[in-house]
């Protein structure tokens, strides 16, 4: 009888526990919730001009706004850049409205012309016109494999790869 005594009380004592911490949080939801007065865009595209020619466009599949609306989490995004012919996947992404950087998260994975990329993360700093990671990056090439801890794409065009950078060519 005692064991069971001490289990209801141990039970009691949780499910008390949890309702003070939700009364606690009160209207704490995420900030990318759906729901009534919330925005959300579906099938979303993109195009960036520069100088009056297209840079680069976006596919979106959803983007869900913060409730001050000046971020953006993405759902699926497919990105295409016309001067360097890169594309980027990744299934998803945070755009901050107010500065235009983009992060891309989760596994990002590129294809140039004769080369593919991946990537855990990549942050696009339209300021700079870069693509920039610090969370390791890998480029495979028909005859070679490079990999390092940084990385960045300038202009869409050029590739730097640095720390503990590890080169294979075959």
């Amino acid at each position: 009888m005692k064991k069971y005594h001490a289990i209801s009380l141990l039970l009691a004592t949780s499910i008390l526990l949890l309702i003070l911490v939700w009364l606690a949080m009160g209207d704490k939801r995420p900030s990318y919730t759906r729901g009534p007065g919330k925005s959300v865009m579906k099938g979303v595209e993109v195009v960036y001009y520069k100088k009056e020619k297209p840079d680069w466009r976006a596919e979106i599949k959803e983007a869900l706004f913060s409730r001050d609306e000046t971020e953006s989490e993405l759902k699926d995004v497919n990105i295409f850049y016309f001067k360097g012919d890169v594309r980027l996947h990744s299934k998803q992404g945070f755009y901050d409205i107010t500065n235009g950087q983009l992060r891309l998260a989760g596994m990002v994975n590129g294809k140039g012309k004769g080369f593919t990329f991946k990537s855990p993360e990549l942050l696009y700093l339209p300021s700079e016109d870069i693509l920039a990671t610090s969370k390791g990056l890998v480029i495979k090439g028909k005859n070679y494999m490079l990999s390092g801890r940084n990385g960045r794409i300038k202009d869409s065009q050029v590739m730097e790869v640095t720390g503990d950078v590890r080169a294979v060519f075959y």
